[in-house]
């Protein structure tokens, strides 16, 4: 099953990144969901989070749209037992016996960008699934630190006020349907402005 996905960026200051910043409100949602304290790139941290946005001057934005079309026209021949993701919307099977993590995909291109770009530092969405289950349950360390990253949500950023701002989109939300496309946002911090190529 081929997916249609759209990319848009945007790039910010971080001044206006910070008007979406909501920390406390956020967090509020974060404690209600299974990973808070489970998982090492989810709230509650060891440190502040303005603090460690505090190197960097801008933000890029990128907003992933994915059309559910293809899906929902196919949702009754999906195995949806043989989805294993902690968090479905995340997994797409493209063959048998294999399960693709688009979270996962969009964390490692970021990171490979931050060697190109000095200064940067890649955030996927959502909590990190590189592990089933995340070692901070069983008060190990994280085996995989060099690619332990942090999403808008985790840093305490209300995203739905982020599309709404940077891409004039309402974020809804729907039950017992597929939404007409999944939107995920991701983003990079870096100290200095680049140039985008639109």
């Amino acid at each position: 099953m081929k997916l249609s996905v759209k990319v848009r960026l945007k790039q910010l200051k971080k001044v206006t990144l910070f008007e979406a910043y909501k920390n406390e409100e956020v967090l509020g949602y974060c404690q209600k969901c299974n990973n808070y304290g489970k998982n090492f790139s989810c709230p509650d941290f060891v440190f502040d989070t303005t603090s460690y946005l505090e190197p960097y001057n801008y933000s890029t934005i990128i907003m992933t749209e994915i059309d559910t079309q293809p899906i929902k026209a196919q949702i009754d021949k999906l195995e949806i037992a043989n989805l294993s993701s902690r968090v479905f919307n995340n997994y797409i099977k493209e063959k048998p016996d294999e399960v693709v993590d688009i979270k996962d995909q969009m964390a490692d291109k970021l990171i490979e960008i931050e060697n190109d770009i000095d200064n940067t530092v890649g955030l996927p969405p959502g909590s990190c699934t590189k592990c089933v289950t995340c070692l901070k349950q069983q008060g190990k360390t994280c085996i995989s630190k060099e690619a332990l990253r942090y999403s808008l949500e985790a840093l305490g950023f209300m995203v739905s006020d982020i599309y709404k701002q940077c891409f004039d989109l309402e974020l809804g939300w729907s039950k017992g349907e597929l939404p007409a496309a999944f939107y995920s946002c991701s983003w990079w911090i870096i100290q200095h402005m680049i140039r985008l190529n639109n």
